[in-house]
């Protein structure tokens, strides 16, 4: 990934009709926008905000905002809801989204909260969300806290294996996708490998019965990018051209 964790994107660009055909991109994009659909719905809403959610869920979002604790089980915080936590927040797919921090994982700034998992004091074979919990086999109240480690995290003697056997190693074991490859993604966010073939018989299908005028375009996705992305993929067939095409307001 690029410096302050920016990633950069090719696109082919039909100047005349200002839309994007597809991008070129490599694996870390994939692995972003492949990591969308981890998030939970709460998550979105609150990242992109409430007011700007087509459809309906902006508004229950905004009634679960204002409903009063009285009308909710002692034991339930509307947090749960208006954030709801992933399993690794700051995991390299969905460094994205993140804001600026400081680094140290304590940053309010964070718009993606992180839910912790507990185990008790004999480190028994079970895990809980709720902290203090009984443990189910030695009764002790489960406030230990443990560290949830995703396969982006990948142990090292797994990369030396993969490098040994001729894999990639490093950082591209983790992920979804495999490095090394170059992706095409689509306006509307359709990826597949890159080849030749792919992409003229998408230019060829583009340019039916038009006149075009086709050149290269280079960005870099950064957090607003990021945040766009998502945006534009809940609302538009045309995500890439919204993003990075469309005037700014």
């Amino acid at each position: 990934m690029a410096s302050s964790n920016k990633i950069s994107l090719k696109l082919l660009v039909d100047t005349k009709s200002k839309k994007v055909l597809f991008a070129e991109a490599g694996k870390e994009f994939v692995d972003f926008v492949f990591s969308l659909l981890t998030l939970p719905i709460g998550a979105v809403v609150k990242l992109i905000s409430a007011g700007t959610m087509q459809g309906s869920i902006g508004r229950l979002y905004q009634s679960v905002d204002n409903i009063g604790a009285s009308y909710l089980q002692p034991n339930k915080d509307k947090s749960d809801l208006l954030q709801p936590k992933v399993l690794h927040p700051d995991a390299r797919e969905l460094l994205l989204l993140q804001g600026s921090g400081n680094g140290d994982g304590k940053s309010s700034s964070s718009p993606l909260a992180r839910f912790k998992m507990y185990t008790c004091a004999g480190y028994c074979a079970t895990a809980t969300m709720e902290a203090k919990a009984a443990c189910p086999q030695c009764k002790q109240a489960m406030a230990t806290e443990v560290t949830f480690v995703l396969p982006s995290a990948a142990p090292k003697a797994a990369s030396a294996s993969a490098s040994e056997a001729g894999g990639s190693g490093g950082d591209e074991t983790g992920g979804y996708v495999k490095g090394l490859v170059t992706y095409m993604v689509t306006d509307g966010l359709e990826v597949t490998p890159m080849s030749a073939i792919s992409s003229i018989t998408l230019i060829s299908k583009f340019s039916v019965n038009k006149d075009v005028e086709l050149a290269e375009k280079f960005v870099s996705v950064g957090m607003d990018e990021g945040l766009g992305l998502l945006k534009a993929a809940l609302r538009s067939d045309t995500v890439l051209s919204d993003v990075f095409i469309a005037k700014k307001k």
